[in-house]
């Protein structure tokens, strides 16, 4: 009988296993020398270990923050020392101004009072072929005229209190300065919501002589009760109408010179020293006054020397050490 052929069929050789088996065991000796190192990255991993890290990290960034702020903190506190410094600074040079202008003023004061008044010149009839000089019959602290007939303009706007005491001794110093010869009105001029409000010295309007008895008493009198109503703002258009159509050739204004342009037409304090000027018509002399912390605001110096200078006037300051409701 014939034998049948074998026919199982041998896929791997003897070599092949032998090679498949020594790779085998060069993977599992580098898992075991490699098996430590993994072990240890696992550990790292650890939600444990990643929260330790965190909490580090937090750590350093408080400490970081914290000295940053420190830091903030002493520069502000630096910051604001200096600005303190500057301010107590700047507050002392304006106080050593004032005191310094106040001292001129005062200065200035006692040399015009120290000054040789002119004796009164015998009535002689001046020669015929020349003209007769004009004489100065009024002196109040460097402002002269030659007018005999006097006016006062008191400007009574609420800025102008807290001032009284100097308004009031500027009042009585152009009344005292007043001679025999001289006849003195005052008008006070306010603006109340009602409108433009003056009151006039003497009663009835016009002149009243300064050697009539009792005259200078009661001007000062009234200009006294005028320095207790300060209050509203000032229309000078609506004064200066009636101070420019009454008696008196020389005008004294006594203000604060801040001219509130919404009581005098919307008009700025240049373009009113203009209109002023025009409804003068060089008829009258405007001198000026001003009173108050003056130095405080800009433009009031301006206002009251270029209304005096354009109206054949002068011009004076009085510094005040009262705080004004304006101040």
């Amino acid at each position: 009988m014939k034998r049948r052929p074998d026919r199982e069929v041998n896929v791997f050789s003897m070599s092949a296993v032998d090679l498949f088996a020594a790779a085998m065991g060069a993977f599992a000796l580098l898992a075991i020398i490699l098996l430590p190192y993994y072990q240890k990255e696992i550990r790292e991993l650890t939600p444990e270990n990643a929260i330790s890290d965190l909490l580090r990290a937090a750590e350093d960034s408080s400490v970081e923050t914290v000295e940053k702020r420190k830091a903030l903190e002493a520069k502000r506190s630096a910051s604001t020392q200096a600005v303190s410094d500057i301010r107590s600074d700047a507050e002392k040079l304006l106080a050593e101004l004032r005191a310094a202008e106040a001292a001129l003023l005062e200065k200035q004061a006692e040399v015009i009072r120290a000054a040789p008044v002119p004796e009164p010149m015998e009535d002689k009839p001046a020669p015929q072929d020349s003209p007769k000089p004009a004489l100065v019959s009024f002196r109040f602290l460097g402002l002269k005229t030659a007018q005999d007939d006097v006016t006062i303009a008191l400007d009574m706007n609420r800025c102008m209190a807290g001032h009284e005491r100097s308004v009031g001794r500027a009042v009585d110093r152009i009344i005292d300065s007043l001679q025999d010869n001289h006849a003195l009105s005052i008008l006070g001029f306010q603006q109340t919501d009602s409108g433009p409000r003056t009151q006039s010295w003497p009663p009835g309007g016009g002149l009243r002589n300064i050697n009539a008895a009792g005259t200078q008493g009661q001007a000062k009198q009234f200009a006294a009760r005028l320095t207790g109503q300060f209050g509203g703002s000032a229309s000078m258009l609506n004064a200066f109408e009636k101070l420019l159509s009454g008696p008196g050739d020389a005008i004294f204004l006594v203000s604060d010179g801040l001219p509130n342009p919404r009581a005098n037409n919307g008009l700025s304090p240049t373009r009113l020293v203009r209109e002023l000027t025009q409804m003068n018509g060089g008829r009258k002399e405007i001198h000026t006054v001003v009173v108050g912390n003056y130095f405080d605001y800009d433009g009031t110096v301006e206002f009251m020397e270029d209304l005096a200078a354009r109206n054949g006037g002068q011009f004076m300051a009085l510094a005040s050490s009262d705080k004004g409701v304006c101040d």
